[in-house]
């Protein structure tokens, strides 16, 4: 009987084998190549499926052949795929056209405060900015110092703020990934002078400290993901763009994809000479990144960057010249020959490995470096940089049973960086005397990362998270009071280890809407300056910057998806800011600054017309607005609280305009034309922390047509124009922040500073491109 038994066995497994199928795969974003997080892959007709993780990837197990799947994610097209054999899927989801304000809105991540930038939302405008995709969404707001540089982003009001210089430079308080490699160095500072947005496919953005993964900063993350090539497609492209003031724009792009490997290689060379002398622009972009599949299991991903950029700075002007709309420089810039020369370079190998239908992991390594020189007013600062680190998250997805699912990371990363600097600084007042400085650096930070998704019967999603962060500064002062130094000797802040949580809940509506409620935690850390008193030590007593965000909303489609929506009511508390402290002649920083940000946010936009067999296909009218009320409760000029120290608590925090509106109009032919308009009006502002100055609002216009044909099966055209600023208002592209309006007023006007204005262009500014693509 035993051997019977073991026969019949025998017989029937390799019939019980052949049954048993294994559907696995990678789901991504049909515009950008990005992988599309917690979508549904499920076998029609039964409780058979898996929820894609990090990296978009999902597996499971079927006893019975499979002959097709379902697929679906808010936010796109549902989708059915047919499944023939046994290789891997490459799954494409196209976005709706239900957006919000420009940008699509992803309500059930669940991370609630997190807005998506598509392709689409990109070519609205010329194509190498990024300000009006920005500054459409609510809640966003940026400036840069120069044409194409020194780019700073607001996000709800938020950014570390003293009495010294911090507030007026870029890139501070939230942290800025490419293709999820740090942009952000560890010391907490991010420029986006070499960010090529030409080459970008889509921009996340998470408001706040709203996110455990990506670093918990109190202003929140940037995730910039460059463009991938369409799925079993070759194509070569040539761009040509030029505009106002001798603008000049040349893409060269190689792209090829296929199912187990694709490649984009770009060179961007740029150039542009302003409106006002000595504010030209040049940048040159190389790129090459690519993704090979190299087992059932491994995906490798790879990414090089190199870029050179060059940003004249004509300064900051005060108010008579800018509503004069005079277009002239500062005196004191253009007697230094100012300037940013930055190079840099960065690059970033990255492996998935899928270990399980339910475990993978995503481990980075990645390195770069920045050579910058920078003459400004009154001095020079020449900084050398050396980053390096690496990032492993495991990833785990399970569809626990009916209408139960569990997403969720566990990771950490690691960042070093290492500079070397020397300059001086001439103090703008008499006698003025020099302050030289030759310092060696360096900054590591390290994060431990968790956030766990579970989602229940009654379209409930509950998320919990936190992250553990810590930072380090070394600093070896050469220099100190001026005077040569032991070189020998560095000394070295350990910070704390610093815990971040973070809980939500989200509620589903139907089948594309949500309401949601979280409280997430945030930390800044200081910058490597702060830390270092004006006689060269270290200040032992300094602490990061903490924050409680409280946050209510809803978002979502109605009306068989041609109306989308959101709503959001947020209170961001902001704990131990930094202020400037005096002991004898000493000055340093320290902790002491409290400041409440609460703020609406609100989009709306409508599919008005969808009809594919008209001459006008589409038409969306979209509109969107902010109010954010950003205020000190208690802030002072120093802590030293003597008759000299200033309290600025109840103030309005200078540069946050409490309102800003957007309203456009999205519109498609069926002959491939395509017309976008948009209207921004931002409200006026303080520029000072007393409050006594303030800047005007200003709304702009701008619009673009653009036309797309296939000339032939292989050639295809892409042509646009537009402009921006078609009113010719007085608005501007950056300002400056000080304690009063004399500090700020240059010594032309009685004060004692350089201005506090960059200007934008005062008339319209006009752009044309031609893109020429050969399919092979």
């Amino acid at each position: 009987m035993k051997r019977f038994v073991l026969g019949i066995l025998t017989l029937c497994l390799p019939v019980v084998l052949q049954a048993q199928v294994t559907i696995q795969g990678k789901v991504v974003d049909q515009q950008s190549g990005a992988p599309v997080v917690g979508a549904a892959v499920a076998i029609p007709g039964t409780g058979l499926g898996a929820l894609t993780d990090q990296s978009g990837a999902f597996s499971f197990t079927s006893p019975t052949a499979v002959s097709s799947v379902h697929v679906s994610r808010f936010g796109y097209v549902t989708k059915d795929v047919a499944v023939t054999g046994s290789a891997a899927l490459t799954i494409q989801l196209t976005p709706q056209a239900t957006e919000l304000a420009g940008v699509q809105v992803v309500a059930n991540k669940p991370t609630p405060s997190t807005v998506v930038i598509t392709r689409t939302d990109l070519e609205k405008g010329n194509g190498i900015s990024l300000e009006g995709a920005i500054n459409s969404i609510p809640g966003l707001f940026m400036q840069s110092r120069s044409p194409f540089g020194g780019a700073r982003i607001t996000i709800r009001g938020y950014y570390p703020s003293t009495t010294g210089q911090s507030a007026n430079f870029n890139g501070l308080g939230y942290q800025v990934f490419l293709n999820d490699i740090p942009v952000t160095d560890a010391t907490g500072t991010s420029v986006l002078d070499d960010i090529d947005y030409a080459t970008l496919g889509r921009v996340d953005v998470t408001k706040g400290p709203a996110s455990s993964e990506w670093g918990s900063f109190i202003g929140g993350a940037i995730r910039f993901t460059t463009l991938r090539p369409p799925m079993n497609q070759t194509s070569l492209s040539q761009q040509v763009e030029s505009g106002t003031n001798n603008l000049l724009r040349s893409t060269s792009t190689f792209q090829t994809a296929n199912d187990h490997s694709d490649i984009t290689v770009n060179y961007g060379h740029q150039q542009y000479d302003s409106f006002r002398p000595h504010s030209a622009s040049g940048k040159e972009f190389w790129r090459a990144n690519g993704d090979f599949v190299v087992g059932d299991n491994q995906t490798v991903s790879g990414f090089f960057g190199y870029t050179r950029s060059f940003e004249e700075l004509a300064g900051e002007i005060d108010t008579p010249d800018f509503y004069a709309r005079r277009p002239v420089s500062s005196a004191g810039y253009l007697a230094n020959d100012s300037h940013v020369a930055l190079t840099t370079v960065l690059a970033g190998i990255s492996d998935h490995y899928r270990i399980n239908d339910h475990f993978s992991n995503q481990t980075a390594v990645f390195t770069g470096g920045k050579k910058s020189g920078q003459p400004f007013a009154h001095g020079f600062t020449d900084v050398n940089q050396f980053n390096m680190g690496f990032r492993s998250v495991f990833d785990y997805a399970a569809q626990l049973g009916d209408g139960v699912g569990l997403t969720g990371n566990l990771g950490g990363m690691m960042q070093q960086s290492t500079l070397s600097q020397m300059g001086v600084f001439i103090v703008p007042a008499p006698p003025n005397p020099q302050r030289p400085n030759a310092q060696e650096n360096y900054a590591v930070n390290t994060s431990l990362f968790t956030e766990w998704n579970l989602a229940v019967p009654g379209a409930l999603t509950f998320t919990v998270g936190g992250s553990l962060n810590r930072n380090v500064f070394s600093i070896r002062n050469m220099l100190p009071g001026g005077s040569f130094n032991d070189t020998t000797v560095a000394e070295t802040r350990t910070f704390d280890w610093t815990f971040t949580p973070r809980v939500a809940v989200t509620k589903g509506i139907g089948r594309s809407a949500s309401v949601y409620a979280s409280v997430s935690t945030g930390y800044t850390p200081p910058l490597l300056g702060d830390a270092i008193a004006s006689d060269g030590t270290v200040n032992l007593g300094l602490k990061p910057e903490r924050a409680v965000q409280y946050e209510v909303g809803t978002q979502g489609s109605f009306m068989d998806d041609k109306l989308s929506a959101s709503l959001a009511l947020f209170d961001l508390e902001n704990n131990d800011k930094l202020v400037a402290q005096r002991s004898g002649a000493v000055s340093f920083t320290t902790n002491a600054g409290k400041q409440r940000n609460q703020g609406l946010e609100a989009s709306l936009s409508l599919d008005a017309l969808q009809n594919k067999d008209g001459v006008l296909t589409a038409l969306r009218p979209w509109v969107s607005y902010a109010y954010t009320n950003a205020k000190f409760v208690a802030f002072k000029s120093d802590n030293n609280n003597d008759a000299n120290t200033v309290d600025y608590s109840g103030n309005f925090v200078p540069r946050v305009p409490k309102n800003t509106f957007a309203a456009g109009v999205d519109a498609d032919t069926h002959v491939g034309v395509s017309f976008s308009a948009n209207y921004q009006q931002v409200d006026q502002v303080p520029v000072t922390l007393n409050n006594d100055l303030y800047v005007k609002g200003y709304g702009t216009l701008g619009a673009r047509v653009g036309y797309k044909t296939l000339l032939t099966p292989h050639w295809q055209l892409n042509l646009f124009a537009g402009g921006t600023n078609l009113t010719s208002a007085t608005s501007y592209a950056f300002l400056f922040v000080g304690p009063n309006a004399q500090k700020l007023s240059s010594a032309v006007v009685g004060g004692t500073g350089d201005g506090y204005i960059i200007p934008a262009p005062y008339n319209a500014q006009y752009y044309g491109n031609v893109t020429l693509r050969y399919i092979f």
